[in-house]
Order: structure tokens, then C-alpha cells, then sequence
């Protein structure tokens, strides 16, 4: 039976800005893919209150973007390699809106960068209001990736899914990534699955890996913006990772 030692967190139990000591920003427009044009500003979409740190997307002209969000990251500042990552969060309803919990190596920056989608990437959960009450997980590889229209990805639709908060979590090993929603198995991919490439090309899940959390706006994915439903906000009450002690 699984057992979990929490060794990092965030419960947000402050006021201001992110604690600079666990949480940066990826700043900027127009090179994020996927045709977002939403601008990531350095601290000026989110605050930390009642508890929360919260993300907020805005219809506002800033540096020729149209739009304004938030993408915090642990780069530099924590990351991680197996074990539990859980996000309590609460969905965004704007049309348009695109909030995402999830993961990217370490090495996809520095000098002998690994590029997209060779690197690896873990979507622990993804939203989009053209799917209202559907949540979205899926694994990245250099074999399996959106663009190739091969990426292990799965989904299912609740109902009254946007209306309260959830835990978004993930078991993390090196024989099988295990995606939880409210403490309950959602999805299960085995390293080892019969019809799928365990190495590199198609696991490349053995190590470090960092955290973002964000909010893109439109784009290929968020489509049609509802300009009259902004601003949207992307509450967080907490951010927090385990050891997987097997017993």
C-alpha cells in the first residue's frame, strides 16, 4: 500500500506576491506556441490572498498583446523527479480561457537544451471552456505528441465540474505516471504498455522536471475569447509534493 511523506509546499498562508523563494515567472507573448497571444506579465496577474494565490487573465492591450495572464514556474526553484505533485485549484470560466497544471524538464533550457516535444512534457490537468466540465491529461514525447496526433492523452466530462475547487494529482515513478482527480484514479500509463516504446523516445520521464501554472487565453486550443467575461481568475489553495513510500 502507497504511503506519502510531503517534503515541499505551498499552502499560501500569506499576503502579496508569490514567495520569491519557491516561484518565478516565464514573462513574455508570442512564443509560447499553440497561436496564444496573451502577454505573461512578472507578478502584475496574480496575488496571494484569503489563502490563495491567485492567477488572473485580462482583456487589456499590453506590449501589442491583447491580453494579460500568468505563468508561474518552480524553475531554479524546485524540481522534481517522481513522487506526488497535487494542485488544489479552482477552473476559470471566461470563454477562451486555457488553465493548465503541469510539468517540463529541466533540460528544454541551458546550453545543451532538449527540444520540444523530444524533451517530455506531463499536462496534470488542462481546461478549455469549449469543453466546460472536461478535464484533459496527457503525456508528450518525441513518439507521442499532439502535433504527430499520437499523444497518450485522456479525458472525461463532469458535471458541475468549474463550480467548486478540485485536487488535480499525479504519482509519478519510473514505471508508471498515474494521474488522481479529488483523490481518485483518473488515468493510469504504464511505462511498459505492450504497443508502446519504453525508451527515451517515448519515456523520457527519468528526470528532474519542473512545475508551471498558467492561464493562456484563445489560441489554438482556448479559441473564441468572450472579451465581456474577463477578468477570469485561476485561484490555487495549495501547491504540494510527496515522497511515494511503497509499503
Amino acid at each position: 500500500m502507497k504511503q506519502y511523506q510531503l517534503v515541499w509546499s505551498d499552502e499560501f498562508d500569506y499576503t502579496g506576491k508569490p514567495n520569491p523563494e519557491k516561484w518565478s515567472y516565464d514573462v513574455g507573448a508570442r512564443r509560447w506556441g499553440n497561436n496564444e497571444t496573451q502577454y505573461y506579465t512578472e507578478g502584475a496577474n496574480v496575488e496571494v490572498k484569503d489563502g490563495l494565490m491567485v492567477l488572473s487573465g485580462r482583456i487589456e492591450t499590453f506590449q501589442d498583446s491583447p491580453y494579460t495572464s500568468c505563468r508561474m514556474t518552480t524553475f531554479d526553484k524546485k524540481h522534481f523527479q517522481y513522487g506526488r505533485i497535487a494542485v488544489k485549484a479552482k477552473l476559470p470560466t471566461a470563454k477562451g480561457s486555457w488553465p493548465a497544471i503541469w510539468m517540463l524538464p529541466v533540460d528544454i533550457r541551458g546550453k545543451n537544451r532538449q527540444p520540444w516535444p523530444k524533451c517530455g512534457e506531463i499536462d496534470i490537468m488542462e481546461h478549455v471552456t469549449t469543453n466546460m466540465n472536461t478535464v484533459h491529461v496527457s503525456l508528450h514525447t518525441e513518439k507521442y505528441n499532439h502535433v504527430l496526433r499520437t499523444q497518450r492523452t485522456h479525458f472525461e466530462k463532469f458535471p458541475n465540474f468549474t463550480d467548486d475547487f478540485h485536487e488535480f494529482a499525479m504519482d509519478w515513478t519510473k514505471d508508471y505516471i498515474e494521474f488522481f482527480i479529488d483523490g481518485k484514479s483518473f488515468y493510469h500509463y504504464d511505462r511498459y504498455q505492450e504497443g508502446y516504446d519504453a525508451s527515451e523516445a517515448g519515456w523520457p520521464f527519468d528526470k528532474p522536471y519542473y512545475l508551471i501554472i498558467n492561464i493562456a487565453i484563445g489560441g489554438n486550443w482556448g479559441g473564441e475569447v468572450g472579451v465581456n467575461e474577463y477578468p477570469c481568475e485561476f485561484p490555487i489553495e495549495y501547491v504540494r509534493y510527496y515522497n511515494i513510500l511503497e509499503e
